[in-house]
């Protein structure tokens, strides 16, 4: 009987604990030596894969932000109406939450430190293809004329302040089985 193994790179492990532990403690309380702890090497074997904690913290972001800006990319680029492709990001947006808390509260949690790194009309950039699906719609009038960047400040409220508290405690559900009310939300904002 052969066994499929999972091979780990050690640049993987070390994002893996880092994520864990940032989210944990924040990443202020998280030192270079309790990663390579975590993750059983020493301080200096870990400098090899990053300068240090600061590096390991933006590649993660970077990492996990245009991750999602890749996969609401592929969704604003398909078939559909502007009401069916949102809906198809929003349910994808819960979706990762619930796949990956981490990840998402990683990236929740930093963000304020770490967005000005991100151009803001990158195609990475999960809020600028919200954004672009956003414009053309108004200009398709697809949805009342408004300013784009009021209309995609406030979907992303609706879908970043439920995760938050979600991340507290405010909401006992988890985002994925809330799609429906939340679509219904950006809906009538939208409106």
């Amino acid at each position: 009987m052969r066994i499929a193994m999972t091979i780990t790179s050690t640049k993987d492990r070390i994002r893996q604990e880092a994520l864990r532990l940032f989210v944990e403690r924040g990443v202020d309380a998280v030192s270079v030596r309790d990663i390579a702890k975590a993750v059983g090497m020493s301080a200096p074997n870990l400098y090899a894969h990053y300068k240090g904690r600061d590096e390991l913290v933006a590649d993660l972001f970077q990492a996990g932000y245009a991750s999602y800006g890749r996969q609401l990319q592929d969704i604003a680029d398909g078939s559909g109406s502007f009401a069916e492709r949102l809906e198809a990001m929003i349910r994808l947006i819960c979706r990762l939450h619930d796949a990956d808390r981490t990840l998402f509260q990683f990236l929740l949690l930093n963000q304020h430190t770490h967005l000005n790194r991100v151009a803001p009309d990158d195609s990475g950039n999960p809020m600028a293809v919200l954004h672009r699906l956003i414009t053309k719609a108004v200009e398709a009038g697809e949805m009342p004329i408004a300013d784009p960047a009021l209309l995609t400040a406030a979907v992303v409220g609706i879908v970043v302040q439920a995760a938050t508290f979600r991340l507290y405690g405010r909401i006992s559900r988890d985002l994925e089985p809330m799609a429906d009310e939340i679509i219904a939300l950006c809906a009538k904002v939208l409106a």
